[in-house]
């Protein structure tokens, strides 16, 4: 599963059907988080149990991005009627508290994404 080198590659491509090739490709990595999810947390908040945990803190650093794609691209990434449970699991670790403090605001992500987004396309082009 790498649905975050598709979701990069994306995001620069000129090519719509390359764009939507790579958007599948994140779609079905995040269904298998998904499930992922639903095994590992025994219907417990997170992937950790009732806390926080490593594989938490590592799918965690994601979700700022995909909530920034989706608010400068219009796309449902984090789709609730897909993904149900891994969009609670986003909402449950965006919320707590020692998360609020260390994750930068959604706008501010969305401004730089698409200051990246700009500079790979341009050096896409060039190339």
């Amino acid at each position: 599963m790498q649905w975050f080198p598709a979701l990069k590659a994306a995001a620069i491509t000129k090519s719509e059907e390359a764009k939507e090739k790579g958007m599948k490709e994140v779609e079905g990595g995040l269904l298998q988080l998904e499930e992922a999810f639903v095994s590992i947390s025994k219907g417990k908040p997170f992937f950790g149990g009732e806390a926080i945990g490593f594989m938490d803190i590592c799918l965690g650093s994601f979700v700022g991005i995909l909530k920034a794609r989706e608010k400068l691209k219009g796309e449902k990434l984090l789709d609730e009627s897909k993904i149900p449970f891994l969009c609670k699991w986003a909402n449950e670790f965006l919320s707590d508290d020692t998360v609020k403090n260390v994750v930068p605001e959604i706008d501010k992500v969305v401004e730089f994404l698409g200051e990246l987004e700009v500079r790979a396309q341009s050096a896409v082009s060039k190339t």
